[in-house]
């Protein structure tokens, strides 16, 4: 809420044109400017305060080119008074200001992270770590209101501009509320060490979203790729993803009863500003057992300590730990690697448990790689053989390789293989090792 004071003085007016008491020390001093009057008698703001009114601005970038900007801040009703209009564009402006030098301080502790300030435009890497927009940024600057805002024919993405341009706005009203939330509270004992006042996570947060939704969306969407995959192989498996646990359960959470007597607007922004979970459970159902094996994915991104980034950990049952001789928690740093993992570890899955479980009699394992040698029956002429199955998940895609061999002539066939994408297809995994096997 902005307070709007006005003091008289003996000799002229001074107005509080912006909330200074939860403003940053920078622009304390500012959000108090003197009252003129003007010739006619009519009462005018201060020239210094009133001129060239500014407002944060902010661009989408792909490939150099621009395609998106953010719009003007609304304006207030027509029918107000030209002093009233003044103030209110000072405001505006001071606190567009306050919000530019806020983030302009955060550049220089997230280099690491692909911000740079340069010529007074603080640009973000929106790329992503899965490289589907390598090079994306968000240019940040302020300027005057007066200058033409959108130079771009393309708006593709006028409307990502004007949310990170809110959201950044709406951090920093949330963090003017909370400052004065804690001057409200009791003072914490004296100490001779100064208290640091914390600065506002605007980058941090904005830098953190946009990692988390680019990791989780990546990895989600290779999930669903391997449950369509596996399941147009006969294979029954069930995901359950969600990309933040808090978002998900945020009407209970507004709900329930606080102990700070915060509104539930700074309780819904003070969660954009804590570590993002994101949760996937993978679900292997078997014929065999009647309880489903889950492996679960649990997606934690934070730009600060302890993790700097994005962190995945992989999550075991421990039946298949047991069995397959692995480690219950793994994690990882990147999309890339854990999907490597959940390739390798499926395929082990299929190859050890689900054909072992099949062809059980028939069926010998050797070594941890996910492949099984099966007996055949024995072909037209009743000679025995063998048949080495590896079994391969790449990207989410599903292909068994068969290598057929006589065991009385000892000569290796060709190989055939069969690749399962999430096509609808009439043969099965069991069917088609059936045809290879007997």
């Amino acid at each position: 809420m902005v307070c709007l004071k006005v003091q008289y003085r003996t000799t002229d007016l001074s107005v509080t044109v912006t909330n200074n008491a939860a403003a940053s020390n920078h622009f304390k001093a500012r959000g108090l400017a003197p009252l003129r009057m003007d010739k006619d008698g009519s009462i005018m703001l201060d020239p210094a305060l009133a001129l060239k009114p500014k407002t944060l601005r902010v661009r989408i970038s792909e490939d150099g080119q621009i395609k998106g900007t953010s719009r003007l801040p609304i304006e207030g009703e027509a029918k107000q008074v030209a002093i009233e209009k003044t103030i209110q564009l000072a405001r505006d402006s001071l606190f567009e200001e306050e919000l530019y030098h806020e983030m302009s301080l955060e550049t220089r502790h997230l280099l690491a992270y692909g911000v740079d300030f340069r010529d007074s435009v603080i640009s973000v890497d929106a790329s992503g770590t899965s490289g589907r927009h390598r090079q994306r940024k968000l240019l940040i600057d302020c300027i005057p209101r007066e200058e033409p805002i959108s130079g771009s024919k393309d708006h593709s993405f006028d409307w990502l501009a004007q949310n990170v341009a809110e959201g950044l706005r709406l951090w920093l009203a949330h963090e003017h509320s909370m400052r004065l939330y804690r001057r409200s509270q009791l003072p914490p004992p004296l100490s001779s060490q100064k208290r640091e006042q914390p600065t506002p996570q605007l980058l941090r947060s904005l830098l953190a979203i946009i990692r988390h939704l680019e990791d989780v969306d990546s990895l989600y969407s290779y999930l669903e790729t391997v449950v369509r995959s596996l399941g147009s192989a006969g294979l029954n498996v069930k995901l359950e993803s969600t990309r933040e646990t808090a978002w998900a359960s945020l009407a209970e959470s507004l709900k329930a009863p606080s102990t700070r007597a915060i509104s539930a607007t700074d309780q819904l922004l003070e969660m954009f500003l804590k570590p993002f979970d994101g949760r996937a459970t993978l679900s292997l159902l078997s014929p065999s057992n009647a309880q489903a094996e889950d492996l679960i994915v649990s997606t934690r991104t934070v730009i600060g300590q302890p993790t700097f980034g994005t962190e995945h950990k992989l999550t075991l049952p421990s039946s298949l730990t047991t069995d397959l001789g692995l480690f219950q928690q793994v994690k990882f740093s990147s999309v890339e690697e854990i999907v490597s993992y959940l390739d390798w570890i499926l395929a082990l899955h299929i190859a050890h448990r689900h054909l072992r479980n099949q062809f059980s009699s028939r069926a010998i394992v050797k070594g941890n790689e996910p492949r099984i040698t099966i007996h055949n029956k024995g072909g037209k002429k009743g000679a025995a053989g063998s048949t080495d199955l590896i079994v391969e998940l790449h990207e989410g895609e599903l292909m068994v390789i068969a290598t057929m061999t006589d065991l009385q002539d000892a000569v290796g066939e060709a190989q055939q293989s069969y690749t399962w994408n999430g096509q609808e297809r009439a043969t099965t995994l069991g069917e088609q090792v059936k045809s290879w096997v007997g």
